[in-house]
């Protein structure tokens, strides 16, 4: 069998990074942290958040398995960070997702899921409506595309139960 990756993909702050923290916290699943080349945002952690690296420390992409480019950064992750068996969550964006398929044809089976949390609950949420904005004109792909779309516009109980509900169809 091969190694899964679940692949996260959604807005800032509709619930992606909760969600791969709930499953590693709750289910045991190792959570992929990408590295980027864009600043620390307050509140963030090295090597929890991502792996904040400067431009020149940047490496080939034949050792990239998915990379972006957002808001004028670099994101990816490498080869040696995927598991050879068994089930990992990575967060991801749509072109990183589109790259991740990609290269990994045959090699892992990729789980895609879409957290969708509607912008004006964003807002209500604390979510700078910059981000929003710039979160509205970056890449989307059609709902068809994700293997799983999971709403998040209730209780977090309810974002947990939903995620429990679709790792349990795996």
């Amino acid at each position: 069998m091969k190694p899964i990756i679940i692949a996260i993909v959604g807005n800032s702050g509709s619930g992606k990074t909760y969600m791969a923290e709930f499953l590693r916290s709750k289910l045991n699943v190792p959570v992929i942290v990408s590295y980027t080349t864009r600043p620390m945002r307050e509140g963030e952690t090295e090597g929890k958040d991502h792996f904040f690296i400067q431009p020149d420390k940047v490496p080939a992409s034949k050792d990239m398995l998915a990379y972006t480019r957002f808001g004028g950064y670099e994101y990816f992750a490498l080869y040696n960070q995927f598991p050879t068996d068994g089930i990992c969550a990575y967060v991801i964006d749509e072109k990183g997702l589109e790259e991740l398929t990609g290269r990994c044809k045959g090699r892992y089976e990729i789980i895609s899921i879409l957290v969708l949390c509607p912008p004006e609950l964003l807002i209500a949420r604390g979510i700078d409506p910059a981000r929003v904005k710039r979160d509205h004109e970056r890449k989307h792909l059609s709902l068809g595309y994700f293997d799983c779309v999971i709403r998040n516009d209730a209780s977090l109980e309810e974002f947990e139960y939903k995620v429990i509900c679709e790792f349990n169809k795996l």
